[in-house]
């Protein structure tokens, strides 16, 4: 029996047209030198990403987590206040670095659905005085993974920057899913951040490349970034392997994103139905499925769909989260169907 894993967009694989990509790359002798900006591959992957995100420039970096740190460092300084999210991705799951690497300090506000509002952000900004840390950059995440792949507006974006950067603060967008917001609003990715000073989104999610992130924003912005990633150890070679996938990623994995958007919506179709089973209707992508109200934990759920092939994180407290991809077809959500269906009742 297929093996059906929904535990993240991340196990998609790369598509046959981004192994020839490399292949044909490495033939016609495209690769070289990333660190002195040699690689030809790389250099067509950092100027199509900077045009579609709308920012003078971009740089490829290892992983989103990477592209995150590398934002946060090169526009504050040691000692500095970062305001986040509660439930954001940096704050939670990227191992404490932007405090344990960056010397960092994150100061977490509650938001609604993932997203802080304005009059959150002003009420938290630190005065100028030398008992408190100094604020100076807030973090929004487009879409928000913790909150269940909730879309941010371009307007709510706008009105969080107009705040920041009335205060002197910079916004950084972790868009690891950024393309999918822009899928679910049906409009092009750069109307999503043309008000943030820096942006990551990640090709190895739903848009299938094996490896690798984006980080965009002003020419002097990723100037200062190819010096933070190489004091992370991001320098590169002939890294061009990894960028041939990231550009048909970009042109050709994009649209298809909502095929994963309609199966979520197939699956809480099927599901909503359970009783006491909480779940809400998703936008994007994720759907997260509330167990407080039933006799079973999320681990054991995890461990009883295994047994069918079925695959889940089980470390989200009350809550099974569950990630639709392109590995994902429709046949296999009726499966999950009857699994969740005959577990939950």
């Amino acid at each position: 029996m297929k093996i059906i894993d929904l535990r993240s967009d991340t196990i998609t694989q790369p598509t046959d047209e981004m192994i020839e990509a490399i292949v044909n790359a490495h033939k016609e002798g495209r690769f070289g030198d990333d660190v002195i900006g040699e690689d030809e591959v790389v250099n067509e992957l950092q100027e199509k990403a900077s045009k579609i995100l709308g920012k003078e420039a971009a740089l490829l970096v290892t992983s989103g987590t990477q592209g995150n740190l590398i934002s946060l460092f090169a526009q504050t300084k040691r000692g500095d206040e970062v305001v986040v999210e509660e439930r954001s991705h940096t704050f939670m799951f990227e191992g404490g670095s932007m405090a344990s690497i960056g010397g960092l300090y994150p100061k977490p506000v509650k938001g609604e659905r993932g997203y802080i509002l304005p009059k959150t952000l002003e009420s938290v900004i630190s005065p100028d005085d030398a008992h408190y840390a100094r604020t100076s950059l807030v973090v929004c995440e487009n879409t928000h993974n913790y909150a269940g792949g909730t879309v941010t507006r371009p307007n709510q974006v706008k009105a969080l920057a107009d705040v920041a950067h009335d205060n002197g603060l910079k916004v950084h967008c972790d868009g690891a899913r950024l393309f999918n917001a822009a899928v679910a609003l049906n409009i092009p990715a750069s109307k999503l951040v043309e008000n943030v000073d820096s942006v990551q989104i990640c090709l190895s999610k739903g848009l299938s490349a094996p490896i690798g992130s984006i980080i965009a924003g002003t020419e002097e912005f990723i100037h200062e970034s190819h010096r933070t990633r190489k004091k992370l150890g991001g320098g590169m070679r002939q890294a061009g392997i990894i960028a041939a996938p990231g550009i048909i990623a970009l042109e050709k994995m994009v649209d298809r994103l909502n095929e994963d958007h309609e199966n979520a919506k197939l699956l809480y179709n099927g599901i909503k139905g359970i009783p006491n089973l909480v779940v809400e209707e998703p936008e994007t992508n994720i759907l997260f499925l509330g167990l407080q109200n039933l006799s079973i934990s999320q681990m054991k759920l995890a461990e009883e769909l295994a047994k069918e092939n079925i695959k889940v994180y089980g470390g989200y407290g009350v809550r099974t989260r569950m990630v639709l991809n392109r590995m994902v077809d429709r046949e296999d959500i009726d499966r999950v169907i009857s699994a969740l269906e005959r577990l939950l009742k």
